[in-house]
């Protein structure tokens, strides 16, 4: 007998990422033209760099491709020993960074500075501080609650078009952020799915592990048909 492996995102998981999938499309997140944001040029101009004005710079990137350029965001490194002082990073081991609200629309966000030396990992964590920004301004949680919030944020960096730079990030530090790759890959192939890019533009930047995550969702996906009525809202 052949056992078949069980999925390993579960029915109330998914359940949950298709509501929050219908909340981004209800308030403006996904579109029809919510592009998938990949690590290249096309959308990330700065230069290569570790010092703060580079790390301004990828911000200043992300904020556009966010709607926000509008803010006020600072952005600085979180106090601690630098980078060459350190026998060791990972992502695991302290806060990488974080997002606090300045003012009546402002906001401050302070990353560690031993993450830039993992350019797409950076890429995650700053997209994951400025998704919290872009979520404060709605004046409702995503599905879920408060108590939910640091999951729904990483959520919503794959419904604005950030799947990609979530997951090649999180395998690129060895794990970054609050959902599981399976579950990250998982709201990637329905945003795909939802917009109807195809995959290979994804795969592309994937690394192995997670292009892996990436093709089992994809068949689950469309397996499941769980992304028709999105599908059929954002062409409407």
């Amino acid at each position: 007998m052949i056992f078949r492996r069980r999925y390993p995102v579960s029915e109330d998981l998914r359940g949950w990422i298709v509501e929050n999938f219908d909340w981004a499309a209800d308030h403006g997140l996904l579109t029809r033209e919510t592009p998938l944001v990949l690590p290249t040029r096309e959308f990330i101009t700065a230069p290569k760099g570790e010092d703060p004005a580079t790390a301004r710079r990828i911000a200043e990137d992300l904020k556009r491709l966010l709607g926000l350029d509008g803010e006020t965001i600072s952005v600085a490194p979180s106090e601690g020993p630098a980078p060459e002082y350190r026998l060791d990073y990972n992502a695991l081991s302290g806060r990488a960074g974080s997002w606090e609200r300045a003012g009546e629309a402002g906001g401050i966000i302070r990353y560690d500075p031993a993450l830039m030396r993992q350019p797409v990992a950076f890429l995650a964590l700053m997209t994951h501080e400025l998704m919290h920004h872009v979520l404060h301004r709605i004046d409702e949680y995503p599905p879920g609650g408060p108590e939910a919030e640091e999951l729904a944020t990483d959520l919503h960096m794959i419904s604005c078009g950030f799947g990609v730079i979530a997951m090649a990030g999180a395998e690129q530090a060895g794990w970054l952020g609050y959902m599981t790759q399976p579950s990250r890959a998982h709201a990637l192939a329905l945003f795909l799915a939802a917009r109807g890019i195809g995959a290979a533009a994804a795969r592309a930047y994937l690394p192995a592990l997670s292009a892996g995550y990436l093709g089992k969702a994809l068949r689950e996906v469309a397996r499941s048909g769980e992304a028709e009525a999105l599908r059929a809202r954002l062409a409407g």
